[in-house]
């Protein structure tokens, strides 16, 4: 039998060395693009049958309800359940838990195998409501153009067998600013808190990159009727990139007008200093400089930067932080700190409107006394009506004490109309013993706590 010469044989054994590692380097170039895939490889050559991860999440997720909803006060949001329960899950399993197995299995199969009667919410799509009115829209674009086309100044509707009122349509004696939510599933937590009653406050949502039609809206809205644009997302690339085209022109879209926009947005030092847990987010095409980029030109500070990307070279990913980490009792105590500290604040219109709507209310007041048969010969002179000098005191006096009214509302009770007994939110169920959280974290979040689709504050929330 010949020989191989040297050169052959050296080749035959390159060959075979290549063929036997092929899967080993497809195998750690997929570990470089996902970092949870190595320790998923880990746990398939070391694993002892333990847990299921049903198991787990039953262990779980009754304390985690009663913690994310404080005692069952608050609704919970799926994604800030699976937050609660992913360090239980993961540690009694041995594996990653996957958040989309949690919110679209785990979750709703233990919910209809136990029967509890949870008040948890799930994402929806994007709509926009306004406060004390009630009037709802899906954000697209036929949708905007006929509420661009509609709204206008408030009118007045006489009494009849009903208490008299003011209609609104837009901003004008509604409300005094827009607060955009990157996310879907805190529309029943905001409606529980009433955040749009007690701020006077629009409230519009879209799921990820905002559409153009909703920056039509606030462009064209937020100019004419000079109110802010507050911004609230994520803690992460896409939170600042949609932060960006809200307030930037694009390819897709090229604003008209200077707004004012707040960028309310959850930060490092925020996440920090409740101690919201991370997690990355993978970008296996993604160029590091370009990505630092974008995040400088929309406004990440270099601290955060460095934050994100401190396992880039390694994992081809960075780390995040989303809302959803925050309890519902957090997320609340948090968005009314933002809005406090930027002075969002109840809509009081000027004396002219005032003036006209407390003698409105008062003489449907007089009208609201007679019977209907009455009410045709009834005659009123408005300038026979005596208007208090303090009148704006007044009605701030009545919104310091029901801050879920409208100014409108407050005028009412001014002019000698009675209101309905405000609901009282149901109070909190006793906590379990937990272990205390490091004494920084505890002094932050005693100081936060100790402060708390568009919706209408006037009529009942759309279920």
């Amino acid at each position: 039998m010949a020989k191989k010469n040297d050169s052959s044989m050296a080749a035959d054994i390159i060959g075979a060395i290549r063929e036997g590692t092929k899967k080993w380097a497809k195998t750690a170039k997929s570990e470089e693009r996902n970092p949870a895939s190595r320790a998923q490889r880990y746990y398939r050559m070391t694993r002892v049958r333990g847990k299921s991860f049903k198991d787990a999440a039953a262990e779980i997720l009754p304390e985690a309800y009663d913690r994310v909803s404080g005692g069952g006060a608050l609704p919970a949001n799926a994604r800030q359940l699976m937050y609660a329960c992913r360090p239980h899950i993961q540690k009694e399993t041995g594996r990653e838990l996957d958040d989309g197995y949690f919110t679209q299995t785990l979750l709703p199969d233990y919910l209809e195998e136990t029967g509890v009667a949870w008040n948890v919410a799930y994402d929806a799509r994007g709509h926009f409501a306004e406060p004390h009115d009630g009037k709802r829209f899906g954000v697209g674009t036929l949708e905007v153009r006929d509420y661009l086309d509609a709204y206008g100044d408030p009118k007045h509707v006489d009494a009849e067998l009903h208490q008299a009122r003011i209609e609104t349509y837009g901003p004008h004696g509604n409300f005094g600013a827009v607060l955009f939510i990157e996310k879907e599933g805190f529309s029943p937590l905001l409606r529980a808190a009433r955040i749009a009653e007690k701020y006077d406050l629009a409230i519009m949502s879209t799921k990820g990159m905002s559409v153009v039609a909703a920056r039509t809206l606030v462009d064209e809205m937020c100019f004419m009727y000079d109110i802010p644009l507050l911004i609230l997302h994520d803690f992460d690339k896409a939170g600042f990139s949609i932060a960006g085209t809200l307030q930037r022109d694009t390819r897709r879209y090229e604003f008209q007008n200077e707004i004012d926009v707040i960028d309310l947005g959850l930060t490092l030092r925020d996440a920090e200093a409740m101690g919201l847990e991370s997690e990355y987010q993978v970008h296996p095409k993604g160029n590091k400089r370009k990505l630092m980029h974008n995040l400088r030109a929309n406004g990440a500070t270099e601290d955060e930067i460095a934050f994100m990307f401190q396992d880039f070279d390694k994992s081809r990913a960075t780390r995040r932080v989303e809302l959803n980490a925050m309890t519902s009792p957090q997320f609340i105590a948090f968005l009314e700190r933002k809005l406090k500290e930027h002075g969002i604040a109840k809509v009081v219109p000027e004396q002219d409107d005032l003036e006209k709507s407390y003698k409105f209310f008062v003489r449907n007041l007089a009208i609201e006394k007679v019977i209907e048969r009455e009410l045709k010969s009834q005659k009123f002179d408005d300038d026979a009506i005596k208007v208090p000098n303090n009148l704006a005191r007044k009605v701030e006096k009545v919104l310091s004490g029901r801050p879920e009214l409208r100014w409108d509302s407050a005028l009412y009770q001014v002019a000698g109309g009675k209101l309905e007994k405000p609901t009282t939110t149901p109070k909190p169920k006793p906590q379990p013993e937990r272990s205390e959280p490091p004494p920084d974290i505890k002094r932050a979040l005693d100081a936060m706590m100790g402060e708390g689709e568009w919706h209408d504050p006037t009529k009942p929330s759309e279920e």
